[in-house]
């Protein structure tokens, strides 16, 4: 079903969906972020609210369809420092701490998140677009109702000036919203 053809039905389907989703969606997320650390069946299991058989067929799934998790994470170059382990960050060219083998590829996947988040951040502040807070991946800008289109702008100019800075194999975009308080937005 498309987002069109969802819109289309009635608000108690519309919700009963969004609930058997939501519900599926919380599964599967905590099971993704645990296998990304390394975690075993059990450990998916307690995270997901699942049995440790689930857990364990969760595991073996992730890793059947994310292969490449490993192997971008092998591909990685690092290097070793008075003791220490250290992730070189293609994207930021930075050297990141590394504490664990398991953590490669969050390591990796976390700082360039990071850097690219902070790249667009950047280039709003270039345009005086005032932030007021920024959580994860979200900013939160204070606009004068009469300026919001013009803000729209120059958020999407921010992204493609990222875009072009750090020449990614795939473009960023993002999502404006507005709203008087952080339900709105969110």
């Amino acid at each position: 079903m498309t987002l069109d053809e969802m819109k289309a039905l009635p608000k108690e389907e519309q919700e009963k969906i969004a609930k058997k989703v939501g519900a599926l969606r919380k599964i599967y997320k905590a099971a993704n972020y645990a296998c990304v650390y390394g975690a075993g069946g059990a450990t998916v299991a307690r995270s997901a609210g699942i049995s440790e058989r689930e857990g364990v067929k969760l595991v073996e799934a992730y890793w059947k369809r994310n292969w490449s998790v490993e192997a971008i994470a092998n591909s990685q170059t690092v290097k070793q420092c008075r003791r220490q382990k250290w992730l070189y960050n293609p994207v930021s060219k930075l050297w990141y701490s590394l504490r664990a083998e398991k953590d490669r590829f969050s390591t990796l996947n976390q700082g360039t998140g990071v850097w690219c988040f902070d790249t667009w951040v950047k280039y709003q502040r270039k345009r005086n677009i005032p932030i007021i807070g920024q959580f994860h991946d979200e900013t939160i800008n204070l606009v004068k109702e009469k300026n919001k289109d013009k803000a729209a702008e120059v958020l999407r100019w921010a992204i493609e000036e990222t875009n072009k800075e750090l020449n990614l194999n795939r473009e960023l975009d993002i999502d404006v919203q507005f709203g008087v308080n952080y339900s709105q937005i969110h």
